[in-house]
C-alpha cells in the first residue's frame, strides 16, 4: 500500500506561542503543512505586522505567563497543538548565578511560567493525542562560565516536560533544545550549518506529527553538546 502523501497537521489546529524567528518561522511552516494557525504574542503590532506577511493566520494578543491569560488564550485558541516557544518579556543583563540578581533572574524565568502555565491550561481543552511542545536551550546540558542562569532555567523546563508526559498523558509534552541560532561558532558544533529558526520550526512540527513521540527532549544543534568549547 503506498504512503499517503497528505500532511499529518492538515487541518489540525496549532496555537503557536511567541512572535520571535523561531516562532515565526513555526507558524509558517505549519501553515505551508495545512493547518490553522494561531499566533500570540504580547505585542498587537507585532502580530500585526507578521499577519501582513502571513494573511492566513489568526491572532490573539495575550501573556500567558498569567495563568488566567494562557487559560483564555487556549480555549480561544482551541488547538490540537501548541507550540511554546515564547521568551519572557524580560531578558536578564547578567547571566552567571553569582552575577544575576534575583529580581533579574525572577522575571527572566517568565519562559518557564508561560511553558507551565500553558501545560496546566492545555488539560482538558487539547484532544487526546494533542500535544504540547516546549522550548529549553543547549546550556542546560553543559556548565559554562557565566551562563548559570539560563542553563539552570533551561534544565527546569526539561524536567517540567518530562514530568508533564508522565502526568499529563494522553497528552503529548516534549521539548526541543536549541543550539545558538546563527551565533554559534563552528568550532562548537559537529556539522558546517549554522542553526536557523527553520532547523527549529521543522522539529515542532515534527513532534506534533507523530502520535508515538512523548516525553522527549531533542536537541536541534548541530552537535553542539559534543563539541569544542575552547
Amino acid at each position: 500500500m503506498p504512503l499517503s502523501t497528505a500532511s499529518p497537521l492538515a487541518g489540525a489546529r496549532v496555537l503557536v506561542v511567541g512572535t520571535g524567528k523561531m516562532g515565526v518561522a513555526t507558524a509558517q511552516a505549519a501553515l505551508a503543512a495545512g493547518a490553522k494557525v494561531v499566533l500570540s504574542g504580547r505585542s498587537a503590532e507585532r502580530l500585526a505586522a507578521v499577519a501582513q506577511s502571513l494573511p492566513e493566520l489568526s491572532t490573539i494578543v495575550a501573556d500567558p505567563e498569567q495563568a488566567q491569560q494562557a487559560v483564555e488564550l487556549v480555549e480561544q485558541a482551541a488547538p490540537d497543538h501548541i507550540a511554546a516557544l515564547g521568551g519572557s518579556g524580560h531578558v536578564s543583563s547578567a547571566y552567571g548565578i553569582a552575577n544575576t540578581p534575583l529580581p533579574e533572574a525572577m522575571k527572566s524565568f517568565g519562559r518557564f511560567w508561560l511553558s507551565y502555565n500553558l501545560l496546566q491550561a492545555a488539560v482538558g481543552r487539547v484532544r487526546s493525542g494533542g500535544s504540547v511542545t516546549l522550548l529549553s536551550g543547549s546550556s542546560s546540558h553543559r556548565p559554562s562560565e557565566g551562563r548559570g542562569f539560563w542553563g539552570s532555567l533551561h534544565g527546569s523546563i526539561e524536567a517540567l516536560g518530562r514530568n508533564a508526559a508522565y502526568e499529563l498523558s494522553p497528552l503529548r509534552v516534549n521539548t526541543i533544545s536549541p543550539g545558538g541560532i546563527g551565533v554559534t561558532p563552528m568550532n562548537r558544533q559537529l556539522v558546517d550549518h549554522a542553526g536557523r529558526p527553520e532547523d527549529i520550526a521543522s522539529m515542532a512540527l515534527a513532534l506534533m506529527s507523530n502520535p508515538a513521540i512523548t516525553g522527549t527532549l531533542v536537541d536541534v544543534d548541530g552537535g553542539e553538546f559534543l563539541g569544542s568549547f575552547e
